[in-house]
């Protein structure tokens, strides 16, 4: 006997021809099957990355590790000068210049003072030096006329004098000085202000002029009248 079958109807069909072209593209294609363990393992990851990205601020160590991240600054606001403040402020400067000032001033005259000091005394010790020459060549030489030449020397009608230190060598022989005491190849000849007292007489000193018991002579020098002290020496 010969099987029948019945026809299937259109929709029927229709399913199942789609059921088995399903089939068949999944066993043609196997990598378009999902795998489970993959999906799970990527969206965990992707949980956890997002997860550790957001800070839960009910957890007190979140909180103080956010606070360690992130200090703010502190505002600082510049400070106004009061109207008082700046003027004392301009009297300190200028009592600081003034007081500089003051400060130079004093050195510049302390350092003027010395050196004109210093000065004074070369000029006293270079006259007082001419002075002595004078008073060797008219009181104690007796030189009819002479000139002082400079602290040192002196040119008379009988020669030239020269003193190297307290030795006076002259045409009639060295004379040597001590204090006022002069020594020499016509005795002992002691100074006493304008007096000069020796072997010879004494001699009387005025100005330029000595005058010795009628015999006179004069010296060309500087003016000794205001030197007493130097006498002395």
């Amino acid at each position: 006997m010969i099987p029948f079958h019945l026809p299937l109807s259109t929709s029927r069909c229709t399913y199942l021809l789609s059921v088995i072209s399903y089939l068949l593209f999944a066993f043609a294609n196997p990598a378009f099957a999902w795998d489970d363990d993959d999906f799970d393992s990527s969206h965990n990851h992707t949980s956890t990355r997002r997860q550790s990205s957001i800070v839960d601020f009910s957890n007190p160590k979140s909180s103080d590790n956010l606070d360690s991240t992130i200090q703010l600054q502190p505002i600082t606001r510049p400070k106004l000068e009061t109207i008082q403040e700046s003027i004392d402020r301009q009297n300190n400067e200028l009592r600081k210049i003034s007081a500089e000032s003051q400060r130079q001033f004093e050195e510049h005259k302390a350092r003027r003072d010395a050196s004109y000091a210093k000065q004074n005394a070369l000029n006293d010790e270079f006259d007082r030096q001419q002075c002595e020459m004078k008073d060797f060549v008219g009181g104690v030489y007796k030189a009819e006329f002479g000139t002082i030449t400079g602290r040192n020397s002196a040119v008379t009608t009988e020669g030239y004098i020269y003193r190297s230190g307290n030795i006076f060598v002259t045409p009639r022989g060295i004379y040597s000085k001590d204090g006022n005491v002069y020594a020499g190849p016509d005795g002992i000849t002691v100074k006493s202000g304008g007096l000069f007292y020796g072997a010879g007489g004494t001699t009387i000193q005025a100005g330029g002029a000595f005058f010795t018991e009628g015999n006179s002579g004069y010296i060309v020098g500087p003016n000794c009248l205001n030197k007493a002290a130097w006498r002395s020496r």
